[in-house]
């Protein structure tokens, strides 16, 4: 009876791992996507990066101030947005799916937002160290990963610089890591405290 039980219940746990791992995975990338969006929704934008804004996401046209490489690499930059929305979307019906899956085993549920929030803030406190000490070399490491075919480079006074001075990613990479930060440390601490009365009840 032992060997018949050992094989389903060896299987049960491998598989509660890989979801584990495919989790922690997921969960800070969902994070760091979400955190993105909602600092680049509450950024006060000006009226040229408004319109730039617009026009990634279909809904205005770009001034004719700017030029052919500046509008080319534009367009480059809203297929990546394009991809970081179906990621987003993908990410998040698959930890919807698995948090669904799960809910009757509320301990394991919580492991996995425990360990996604750890994750995260292992995954973001690199990056912020990373970005503070290496932010340029990070950066130009960023573009060329994205975009292989070059055409990121602009002299300091066109258009598209002036619409997005360095200051700009700057600020946005800032706040996008301290948000994920945050979201980080409130799984972390959901879990914790959550697991602790659990066990004290039992």
């Amino acid at each position: 009876m032992d060997k018949l039980n050992y094989k389903p219940n060896f299987i049960r746990s491998n598989a509660r791992k890989i979801v584990l791992v495919l989790f922690c995975i997921a969960f800070p990338l969902f994070l760091l996507l979400l955190s993105y969006s909602l600092v680049l929704l509450f950024t006060d934008l000006t009226p040229q990066q408004k319109e730039v804004f617009s026009f990634l996401g279909d809904q205005g046209k770009l001034s004719p101030g700017f030029t052919p490489d500046e509008v080319s690499h534009l367009l480059d930059v809203k297929k990546i947005m394009d991809i970081a929305d179906y990621i987003f979307y993908g990410l998040l019906l698959l930890i919807t799916v698995t948090l669904t899956y799960y809910q009757k085993d509320r301990n394991f549920v919580l492991k996995l937002l425990k360990l996604g929030g750890i994750s995260t803030a292992v995954l973001i406190l690199s990056l912020l160290l990373l970005s503070f000490f290496f932010f340029n070399a990070v950066f130009t490491l960023f573009h060329l990963l994205f975009f292989p075919q070059g055409n990121w480079i602009f002299p300091a006074d066109s258009l598209l610089i002036m619409t997005f001075p360095i200051i700009f990613f700057i600020t946005i990479s800032k706040n996008t890591f301290l948000l994920s930060l945050f979201f980080g440390m409130i799984f972390i601490f959901i879990g914790y405290p959550l697991n602790y009365v659990r066990r004290n009840r039992n």
